[in-house]
């Protein structure tokens, strides 16, 4: 026996997109249904710490002048314009907006901070540095459309597009936790399932070449792309070109290592005791990722002395360390190096050799690396990578720590090919009538290595693009129909 409901919007998926979405369609006075496929809303949208915008109130309140048509350059040519310029004009245009949108729900955004050395203008907007922007964000959202009447359904999972005679789309069919179906029968169904992270087949298809083995699965929930199965069931195309959220270097489950692994002091080694790479990339996770993942094996040794450990644990924290990093890292930082010595996956030497015989590399290449680099220090000039002046420091102080680090995969961002009210488009760039994507269900705005410039524009993209989404298909429903 089948469920049957009915509505006017449907959103398949609870994350950040499909909750702005069910509340920008709210506001116009719409029927809308959120359909979740875990027992809560939030998704991957309950963890980031920041949301990107441009020319927000707190922004004009900070003197901070984030200019669209600079941000929207600055982008479009990072991205060799592989991007949608008509996407990310709506996006960028929308960002602003939407940071007083989301105040006037009751997030509380406490700052705009840089979140790459000397990034300006500031674009990442933080709460309190205890919260996650995320968690903000959806606990406001989620109390919005309750206000709104909007229909929260959890443990349902999309399965199906429902099309008419005529081929335009009119619901979506599903399964509950139970296995039984339900069919949810609307004008409008919007696509929010957060992307195809936890789909091999998928993850193969549009990143060919990619090698699953060097990459851990980092924090977040792996969903398994159910927006884009079935939009391209519907006859949705599929943009080109893809970007995966991948930051380096890494190791799961040591987080307090996090407070060593993230400073630029430090040096790269690959599995044969070669530098390969000017360390001040950690700042930039996805080009740092880059240099990590075309080593061997995708494997590197982090590498530092007791003088550099010092000096890291007497900066102190960045303001995106204090951000991104647990408050009591400091105080498991004893620990947590014991549990990894203890793992084999962090070594501890007195001498240069005897760490190269630790990590398993020969030993003249070890110390052929270190002495060169040393010699850089030594002449203020990295004569091989051009790394900053300010980050060469010499590793001279015994004992030689050692980290084996690697990449984590965070997300995928791209998919179902929309126009820049987020329709969703066929191969010749008609619409699939009444069908919409957002989040990171939709393609056009990332390609080849993720804006880490444009800080914390994946949530961002996510949350904008469901407004607009919400927005527009709920300006476009037939208020005599369903």
């Amino acid at each position: 026996m089948v469920k049957e409901i009915t509505t006017q919007v449907v959103i398949v998926g609870g994350g950040a997109s499909g909750m702005a979405a069910a509340a920008s369609a709210s506001e116009t006075g719409a029927a809308v249904t959120v359909l979740e496929a875990n027992a809560a809303v939030g998704g991957n949208g309950l963890f980031p710490r920041g949301i990107f915008a441009v020319d927000s109130p707190i922004q004009r309140r900070r003197l901070i002048f984030a200019d669209t048509d600079d941000i929207f350059r600055s982008c479009m040519e990072y991205s060799h314009w592989k991007l949608d310029g008509r996407l990310i004009r709506a996006l960028i245009d929308e960002s602003g907006g939407t940071i007083g949108w989301l105040e006037e729900k009751g997030v509380h955004f406490t700052d705009v901070v840089h979140h790459i050395p000397n990034q300006s203008p500031e674009v990442f907007h933080i709460t309190d540095t205890a919260e996650n922007v995320g968690k903000a964000v959806i606990s406001a959202l989620k109390d919005y459309c309750r206000q709104r009447d909007v229909t929260i359904l959890t443990g349902i999972r999309g399965k199906r597009i429902l099309l008419d005679d005529n081929g335009a789309v009119r619901g979506v069919l599903c399964v509950d936790k139970e296995g039984g179906q339900v069919s949810v029968q609307a004008q409008k169904v919007i696509l929010c399932t957060g992307g195809f992270a936890g789909n091999p087949a998928l993850i193969s298809k549009f990143y060919p070449g990619f090698n699953p083995a060097a990459v851990a699965a980092g924090g977040g929930m792996r969903h398994p792309g159910d927006g884009i199965a079935m939009a391209m069931e519907a006859g949705a195309d599929i943009e080109g070109n893809f970007a995966m959220e991948i930051a380096a270097p890494k190791i799961k489950g040591y987080d307090a290592l996090n407070l060593l692994l993230g400073k630029p002091y430090n040096v790269w080694l690959n599995k044969f005791g070669a530098r390969f790479a000017d360390e001040g990339i950690v700042y930039n996770f996805a080009q740092a990722a880059n240099a990590c993942l075309r080593q061997p094996d995708g494997a590197v040794w982090v590498l530092f002395d007791r003088g550099i450990m010092e000096q890291t644990l007497n900066d102190g924290r960045d303001i995106i360390e204090l951000i991104h990093i647990a408050p009591d890292a400091e105080e498991r930082l004893d620990e947590t190096i014991k549990k990894a010595g203890d793992d084999g996956l962090l070594k501890i030497s007195p001498s240069m050799g005897g760490l190269a015989d630790m990590i398993g590399c020969p030993r003249d290449t070890l110390e052929h690396s270190l002495d060169e680099y040393n010699t850089f220090c030594a002449h203020n000039r990295d004569a091989l990578f051009a790394k900053n002046r300010r980050y060469l420091k010499k590793l001279d102080h015994p004992p030689y720590y050692a980290i084996k680090a690697g990449a984590d995969m965070l997300i995928t961002h791209g998919g179902i090919r929309v126009n820049e009210c987020f329709e969703a488009l066929k191969a010749d760039y008609k619409t699939v009538p009444n069908l919409y994507a957002a989040g990171v269900d939709f393609g056009g705005a990332d390609a080849d290595v993720y804006n880490v410039v444009m800080s914390g524009h994946g949530f961002s993209f996510a949350v904008n693009s469901g407004r607009i989404a919400g927005r527009n298909a709920a300006a476009d429903l037939n208020i005599n129909g369903i």
